[in-house]
């Protein structure tokens, strides 16, 4: 049902998208005829009238076959619905090759149109004869003229229907190696992944786009074409005698990734390299993840950093801002990752209870400001710390900093009073109304 609502758009799109220009003949008694002949086309096509329609096509593609490209358009839509609706296999084998026909027939008078529209004959076929054993190098071809023509503009279902039939054709023996195997996967992830960017520049959901991402890459694992060995064995020494490479840079990365190689240094080179070429969030995100496994904090924010950078959208961008605050916070550095927890909370509020719990989580932790000469000056710090905690809506650490609070006492004996402001040094460097702890 998917496919044929997809195949029913792009035809209606085709439709009415066509300049309905006409070539009528410049013999008077002709041009009555083929008026009179489209006119009754025209009005039976449109009616819905398909069987009556379709004597009326015949008639007019054998004495004025190039009269208009709508001729063709209306009439690939007429034996489509024969297709879709026939009743046995013969109606169905009739329907199929008079579409293919009148594809051919119109790029061949409407050259020009073959670049756009190659790409609805290659899905109808799909529809047609996937099941057919013997017409799979015949999609195949379809396939990659497609992208010759339309390249990553094609319609984005062109990639997941040309890596089915290489599946297939895989599966039936039909003279595929391996490398072609690898080559049309490659071409189909560089098409939807490019459409889906295209999506997202445009605001437009992706849901469709990554689910057809997600099937490329599985039917490729199905296959168990590509291990770690074959990798290293036959992709790494090229990529090492040219690391410059682009392509097989591309090409290592995704097979190792999807091989679960990503752990061997040729790996951490080729992202690099994707990175520099093709900057991706994906990819620097991995190399940032990778490197913070290693604990080499420097390499990892750098290449968080670049994350930030390439992002899309604030989600992705929040994430990779996160792991930096996290990082900061580890090599001790709290005031730099107090700046950053704020400005990710800014990015995506959704992390504002995570960032701010765990900025008072470093107030709370900062015993090296206390300067041991007053009590209460020592314990406001925990008010600094209880703010952070109401701001992200945690009240249980909110309670549990309070409960360090001065006590009434600590700020009697010390001639201090309720609502004075207090100043806390050391990195933290806020100011906070004096308050006491609960009474026990």
């Amino acid at each position: 049902m998917r496919i044929k609502f997809l195949l029913t758009l792009i035809l209606i799109t085709s439709g009415y998208s066509a300049m309905a220009q006409f070539k009528w003949p410049e013999d008077p008694e002709k041009r009555s005829d083929a008026q009179t002949k489209w006119t009754l086309f025209s009005d039976t096509e449109k009616a819905g009238n398909y069987d009556a329609a379709k004597g009326h096509l015949e008639y007019i593609l054998e004495n004025y076959p190039d009269l208009s490209e709508s001729t063709y358009i209306k009439g690939i839509a007429i034996w489509d619905e024969s297709w879709e609706n026939g009743k046995t296999e013969a109606e169905k084998v009739k329907a199929a090759t008079k579409v293919m026909s009148l594809y051919d027939l119109r790029f061949e008078l409407y050259p020009d149109s073959k670049k756009e529209n190659i790409g609805r004959q290659a899905i109808s076929a799909y529809r047609y004869y996937i099941a057919d054993s013997e017409k799979t190098q015949y999609l195949l071809d379809l396939f990659k003229l497609t992208y010759e023509l339309e390249g990553n503009e094609a319609f984005y279902p062109v990639s997941r229907y040309y890596m089915q039939t290489a599946v297939l054709g895989f599966a039936r023996d039909i003279g595929l190696t391996d490398e072609q195997i690898l080559d049309i996967y490659n071409r189909c992830t560089e098409h939807i992944d490019y459409q889906i960017k295209k999506a997202k520049s445009q605001n437009k959901s992706t849901k469709a786009m990554d689910a057809g991402k997600e099937f490329i890459d599985k039917k490729l694992a199905d296959l168990n074409l590509i291990d770690c060995d074959f990798i290293v064995d036959k992709l790494v020494p090229q990529f090492k005698a040219n690391p410059k490479d682009e392509e097989l840079a591309n090409k290592i990365f995704v097979y190792a990734f999807n091989g679960g190689c990503t752990d061997a240094d040729w790996f951490l080179e080729a992202a690099k390299m994707v990175l520099e070429t093709k900057p991706q969030y994906g990819v620097a995100n991995l190399l940032g993840s990778t490197y913070l496994k290693e604990k080499d904090y420097v390499n990892a924010k750098i290449y968080y950093n670049k994350a930030v950078e390439i992002a899309e959208d604030n989600t992705d961008k929040g994430k990779a801002m996160k792991q930096i605050v996290l990082m900061e916070r580890l090599d001790g550095n709290k005031s730099e990752a107090r700046k950053l927890a704020i400005a990710t909370v800014e990015i995506d509020p959704t992390l504002k209870e995570e960032m701010y719990t765990l900025i008072g989580d470093m107030v709370m932790q900062s015993d090296e400001c206390n300067q041991e000469k007053s009590q209460v000056n020592d314990r406001a710090r925990f008010i600094v710390a209880y703010e952070y905690y109401l701001k992200a809506g945690n009240q249980l650490k909110a309670s549990q900093a309070k409960s360090y609070f001065p006590s009434g006492g600590e700020i009697f004996t010390e001639g201090k009073e309720l609502g004075d402001s207090v100043t806390v040094g050391c990195w933290i460097q806020q100011t906070v109304k004096l308050q006491k702890r609960p009474e026990q």
